[in-house]
């Protein structure tokens, strides 16, 4: 089979159709065997069944609220058949040719383990929320080209340090030799983690900018919720300790260490919350144990220069533009409803030239 794809289903169920429907016109655009599987995290009992009716079939797989994202994966992966599988987030829509356009530039480059695509913010159909991830020498993840206008993305493909899990392209075999998705994750960093170990077992990632989807970002736990921090700051200590060389660590530590001190009290400030520092000092408390788990697989590799704090506050007053005062499901009822009635905010269709 040339392609699965992955939907993990939790919660949002009017973004799930969409993300549903727009997912099977993408899948039929594809030449050869596909396949589209949804593991059932937490939908009602209606929603489950109109799931299990769809034409084409669909793969059910039942799960539970307890699996979280990461261990949804595994549970699809454990069904998939195909050579290539993709990893799309139950609150993004793909546009018609995205799975093609990202198959097509990932079987030109033999050395790519994922392919990255063009993702925008669905409530902002012009501005990138991602285009590939990258990893900066602080062990801090962020959104490539995250806020820029989506005309920026390159015209050709491109060398990325990695995917978004909201839309990306894996090959079987880079994913079976790296082990896959870290199902302890949860949610949150499991694509950074998964990036970072394909990069140091020799695996590259490209970005197919011809390929776009609409996201809404963080429709599941709210952008600057606690519940959010509380698992970015345990999955970024247990990132850091499972993958970072023993010298790139020594050489860096003080700058890491103030970079967490000043987010902590920023978040504290801004968000009166002190769940990043507690989801950080959970994942200090496993620092032993990450770091044996990740000492078979750990070799330096170059890192990006950090944009320091400046840049994490251009990173923030992005996602504040596009989440700020909507509850994160009322958000996505919000763009429906502004723009039913034009393509220009059609988040089945992305435009893309």
């Amino acid at each position: 089979m040339r392609l699965s794809a992955i939907v993990v289903a939790f919660g949002k169920e009017a973004l799930l159709e969409d993300c549903l429907s727009a997912l099977g016109e993408a899948l039929a655009h594809v030449d050869g065997e596909t396949e589209l599987i949804v593991v059932l995290n937490d939908v009602s009992e209606a929603v489950r069944e109109r799931v299990q009716r769809r034409v084409p079939r669909v793969v059910t797989v039942e799960g539970s609220p307890s699996l979280g994202f990461a261990a949804g994966v595994a549970a699809g992966l454990s069904r998939a058949q195909g050579e290539w599988i993709a990893l799309v987030n139950d609150d993004c829509v793909l546009a018609p040719d995205a799975l093609d356009e990202m198959l097509a530039t990932g079987e030109r480059h033999p050395d790519a383990g994922s392919v990255a695509a063009q993702i925008r913010f669905a409530g902002k159909p012009y501005t990138l929320n991602s285009a590939g991830i990258e990893i900066d020498d602080l062990g801090v993840a962020r959104e490539r080209g995250l806020g820029e206008p989506a005309v920026s993305v390159e015209a050709e493909a491109v060398d990325v340090f990695g995917a978004s899990a909201a839309l990306g392209l894996y090959r079987r075999a880079m994913l079976e030799s790296v082990g896959g998705p870290d199902v302890s994750f949860f949610a949150y960093l499991e694509d950074a983690d998964l990036a970072w170990r394909a990069r140091m077992a020799g695996w590259t990632c490209v970005l197919a900018p011809r390929s776009a989807a609409a996201h809404h970002h963080s429709a599941t736990l709210g952008h600057g919720s606690k519940a959010k921090h509380l698992l970015v700051g345990r999955n970024r200590v247990r990132m850091l300790a499972k993958n970072a060389a023993g010298r790139h660590l020594r050489r860096k530590l003080v700058q890491i260490v103030l970079y967490d001190l000043l987010y902590v009290a920023y978040a504290a400030a801004a968000d009166r919350t002190l769940a990043p520092l507690v989801g950080r000092l959970r994942g200090l408390r496993e620092w032993r144990t990450y770091r044996a788990a990740g000492r078979p697989h750990r070799r330096e590799i170059t890192l990006s220069a950090s944009p320091g704090v400046r840049g994490a506050l251009r990173r923030r007053r992005a996602y504040r533009s596009v989440s700020s005062g909507a509850t994160p499901v009322a958000a996505g009822a919000t763009h429906r409803q502004e723009h039913a009635g034009g393509r220009q905010g059609d988040a089945r269709r992305p435009s893309i030239r």
